[in-house]
């Protein structure tokens, strides 16, 4: 696979303020690359070095071996083949729907671009809204007209700074799907600005996990959310039950209520033996079995596709919550329950 944008040791500073640190990574030809990370951690004044928006202060941006930027380079925004995306509305409020897409094909002649344009508007599923303007569509029309409008400028790479979140869920899901399909079947390379850990798990072929700007993680989603390289990445991509603990010379986790086999422990005993280390275990890997570890139930809530428990195993120590399609499970039943040892996740205290 090509790699169609590189960037290598990208720092930047305002006023000797640290704002992105040696920021390094590939985006490959096809993929869908979402930056993940609390507010404020750099992941849109990534988008923005990229798109040429700012300077960085340090490092090389480069697309298909040309140099975007550098320390001598600044290719302008508009001549690297970029397109943006944002959540703001961006559509010319006195332009029809129509003329809103046509925008982008200035130097085709006129029935090249009234055939583009259909084609558009009926990929997109918009031909209802043709002479409409921007103030008569619903989020999801603008959101499909701005998409369509960029597609036109036939780019490379697309960046896209939260552009659902504005959004209700379940239009912000269906549209955020219907985007996904359209740029991979058009082989157009992306990297995606998200709050929403979920969202980025269900689109992408890769996350980039910054905090204080800098990539503390870069992997699949499925490594990301398995195999955490720190606590921090634990806890930021799904809820976790935290326990502490020590591990004896057989891998075996002793805590204040019950010894429970880990995987990772048994597998790296030099790592485990004797130290004093926390166990993340995440709501989904604890089960109710015939027999097991003794608890209460404290409390049951709906979560409409599941329900999730929360149980005492002894007073004043550690609550476990878990998540189960049983709804049959009643508040303050004795119960039992059994661990997942494969997904428990170990970290140093």
């Amino acid at each position: 696979m090509n790699s169609v944008l590189k960037l290598d040791k990208i720092s930047y500073e305002v006023r000797s303020k640290k704002i992105l640190s040696d920021i390094s990574f590939n985006l490959m030809k096809g993929e869908i690359v979402s930056l993940v990370g609390p507010s404020g951690s750099g992941k849109t004044t990534i988008l923005k070095a990229i798109a040429g928006l700012i300077k960085p202060t340090r490092g090389m941006i480069s697309s298909s071996k040309k140099i975007l930027s550098s320390e001598n380079t600044l290719i302008p925004t508009g001549e690297r083949k970029i397109g943006l995306m944002f959540q703001e509305d961006v559509l010319f409020p006195h332009y029809t729907v129509f003329k809103n897409i046509e925008f982008g094909l200035q130097s085709e002649n006129k029935k090249i671009k009234i055939n583009i344009v259909n084609k558009l508007l009926k990929e997109f599923k918009l031909q209802h809204a043709t002479n409409l303007y921007p103030d008569k569509l619903s989020g999801g029309e603008k959101q499909r007209v701005a998409l369509a409008r960029l597609l036109t400028t036939k780019p490379k790479i697309l960046l896209m700074d939260e552009p659902f979140s504005s959004l209700d869920y379940n239009l912000g899901k269906e549209i955020s799907e219907f985007t996904i399909k359209l740029l991979k079947e058009n082989k157009i390379s992306v990297i995606f600005v998200t709050h929403d850990i979920k969202a980025a798990f269900r689109v992408s072929d890769k996350l980039l996990i910054v905090n204080h700007g800098k990539i503390i993680q870069n992997d699949t989603p499925q490594n990301i959310y398995n195999k955490p390289c720190n606590q921090f990445i634990a806890e930021f991509v799904g809820e976790t039950n935290k326990i502490k603990g020590q591990v004896n010379k057989e891998g075996e986790i002793l805590t204040s209520f019950g010894r429970f086999n880990s995987q990772k422990c048994k597998n790296k005993l030099r790592f485990c033996h004797s130290k004093k280390h926390l166990f993340f275990i995440r709501p989904e890997d604890i089960k109710f079995v015939k027999t097991g570890v003794r608890g209460r139930v404290l409390e049951k809530l709906f979560l409409g596709d599941s329900w999730e428990y929360k149980v005492e195993i002894k007073k004043n120590l550690e609550i476990l919550k878990l998540r189960t399609k049983k709804g049959n499970i009643k508040k303050n039943e004795l119960i039992n329950l059994k661990i997942n040892n494969k997904k428990i996740l170990v970290f140093p205290d």
